[in-house]
């Protein structure tokens, strides 16, 4: 993207200390300027441990989910909602940032591929490791592309349509590790699939068979990436094999990776006690959580405190008093500690929305699967397997009816991803590809309100269908006025 895009890249290189800010000539003549001064494997072994790979804070999904309602702190910027940006975001407005705001989420993604471009290229070439380290290194690079690209393509273009992804214009295919670059050219969301499928398809055999580092790709983690994608493409039976092979592989992880039994975990001596009466449960550190594989996570700002963005009164009474899962939430305001009108709730003590590879959304998606193939008592008896680590026995199965109709049953999964991701962002990417199924698309909510403490409702504001699609930052634009932008 032009002059923007090049400064994107030059700033996050700078600050991460990889392009020196000032070079001798004789450094010049060794290293050309704007190249990264990575030479050996193990240089391009640490690139992959930065965490601006790992971690983020600028995500505005969080709270455009249909599962939020603004509470009465939404209008006050810094201590009920976190930016102006954010209360734009949650208005489904056409443009979320500020012309002079360079802080977006392409800039985000544009400084991670850089990097993973980086290795792409350079690591075979490297010296000091073996041709396996090379492989590996690669194929990690490989995977991180593959998921930057995945969630470009679900920001900046149309929900996957098998009949229109070939035309339908996404962000731009960014495949060189090149500061002077200037010249961007958006991609179909077809080729950003394509690109997607093919980096993975060239990763999982080169990669590690075991998950060891949460902060690293393994095999199973993207396997879980490409059957998340075929998910979105609904290409059910190319997507089942893959989300079940990474759930098999979890006995085999050398570090705690798998699915939390709440249970135990809300019980004396469990995972997440204390319960803090002012923050919540103790999760706050995304590198210890047993349920993040591959570790993409976003500040979570509204369960850190801040309470501008709470769950609507729909989506509190999906829970039932013995879902473990209440115990994230709150019936009181941040600080001043009055009960929220409707039943409505707060997160709290989950600090972070992770976006990489997570055990819970895999093994949603894999009960999905099932149900989608037909194989519906399959899924409803993982999906109560499911449910017996978070809500009593009593409650865990699906009810018969439900059971015996596919559509039904797809609906209550929906739910169920909502019980266990609300207030995340993840409901954010299920609207989309929901928007383009005939059979779902009616269950997505249009509608975002804003209630006082009484709960009136003081503002609605409606979900445009042209808004599923989010539109490129004002700076990005003005800086590329060939290219054109989102509706």
């Amino acid at each position: 993207m032009k002059k923007v895009a090049k400064n994107i890249l030059a700033l996050s290189l700078s600050i991460i200390g990889l392009v020196p800010m000032s070079c001798k000539k004789d450094f010049l003549e060794v290293t050309p300027k704007g190249k990264l001064i990575a030479q050996k494997t193990a240089d391009y072994d640490l690139i992959l441990n930065q965490s601006s790979l790992h971690q983020f804070q600028t995500f505005s999904p969080g709270v455009m989910g249909d599962e939020v309602t603004g509470s009465p702190n939404f209008n006050t910027l810094g201590f009920g909602i976190m930016s102006l940006a954010d209360q734009e975001a949650f208005k489904w407005a056409d443009d979320i940032y500020l012309s002079t705001n360079t802080d977006s989420e392409i800039a985000t993604m544009v400084k991670q591929i850089y990097l993973y471009n980086k290795v792409i290229k350079e690591v075979m070439s490297s010296t000091g490791g073996t041709e396996a380290q090379k492989k590996s290194i690669l194929a990690e690079a490989l995977a991180g592309r593959a998921w930057v690209n995945f969630i470009l393509v679900n920001l900046y273009g149309k929900p996957y349509n098998a009949a229109t992804a070939k035309t339908d214009l996404a962000s731009p295919l960014f495949m060189n590790a090149d500061v002077t670059q200037t010249t961007f050219t958006r991609a179909t969301v077809q080729q950003l699939y394509d690109q997607i499928i093919a980096d993975l398809t060239e990763a999982i055999p080169l990669l590690p068979a075991n998950i060891s580092n949460r902060a690293r790709a393994a095999r199973p983690s993207a396997q879980a990436i490409l059957g998340k994608a075929y998910v979105f493409m609904q290409q059910w039976e190319k997507a089942a094999p893959l989300l079940n092979a990474f759930i098999a592989s979890l006995p085999a992880a050398t570090t705690n990776v798998g699915l939390y039994d709440y249970h135990k975990e809300f019980a004396t001596g469990g995972t997440f006690l204390p319960i803090d009466p002012m923050y919540g449960p103790s999760r706050l550190m995304v590198d210890l959580d047993k349920e993040v594989a591959y570790m993409k996570s976003a500040t979570r700002m509204y369960a850190s405190g801040l309470d501008g963005v709470i769950l609507s009164p729909a989506t509190a009474a999906l829970f039932t008093a013995s879902d473990e899962r209440l115990k994230f939430y709150s019936p009181q305001t941040w600080l001043t500690f009055e009960t929220y009108p409707n039943g409505m709730m707060r997160a709290w003590g989950q600090s972070y929305a992770n976006f990489g590879v997570t055990v819970p959304d895999v093994y949603l998606l894999a009960a999905e699967c099932k149900a989608r193939l037909g194989q519906t008592a399959e899924a409803a008896e993982d999906l109560k397997n499911f449910r017996l680590t978070r809500v009593s026995a009593a409650d865990a199965p699906v009810p018969a009816a439900i059971v015996a109709d596919k559509v039904a049953l797809v609906k209550y999964i929906m739910e169920e991803r909502i019980r266990e991701m609300a207030v995340t962002g993840h409901r954010w990417f299920d609207m989309r590809r929901l928007s383009v199924d005939p059979d779902f698309a009616g269950t997505i909510g249009h509608t975002h309100q804003v209630i006082d403490i009484k709960g009136n409702i003081t503002s609605t504001y409606t979900l445009k269908p042209d808004r599923l699609t989010m539109r490129f930052p004002i700076y990005v634009m003005d800086n590329n006025p060939g290219m054109t932008n989102n509706p």
